[in-house]
């Protein structure tokens, strides 16, 4: 008996890491593409997990809601922040911060 619950929390774990590396793919491709689109520069090339928590998708599942923070640069001259916000496997929002306000993509 104990030797399969082992087992069910080795598989879980397993999910759950599985599930995160390609919620860390969909935030690096969604932050590359918010950098492409105002025509800046995606500093260090990562994102890095900020955040993690129970959410409600659409469909009204419990699902991980994941916040990513990377850092761009619209001018080579300053560093801002931007966040983008995971629910499931699905980009939900993303954030610029810059000196004139936040834009949100």
């Amino acid at each position: 008996m104990v030797s399969i619950l082992v087992l069910l929390l080795l598989a879980l774990l397993a999910w759950f890491w599985f599930d995160s590396v390609r919620a860390k793919e969909k935030a690096m491709m969604a932050s590359a593409h918010a950098c492409q689109q105002i025509q800046a520069q995606l500093l260090d090339h990562t994102a890095s997990l900020k955040k993690i928590k129970f959410s409600r998708d659409k469909y009204g599942r419990t699902v991980f809601e994941r916040t990513y923070n990377f850092d761009f640069s619209n001018d080579r001259q300053q560093r801002h922040q931007g966040r983008v916000i995971i629910r499931g496997l699905r980009v939900e929002d993303i954030y610029l911060d810059m000196e004139d306000g936040t834009t949100i993509l």
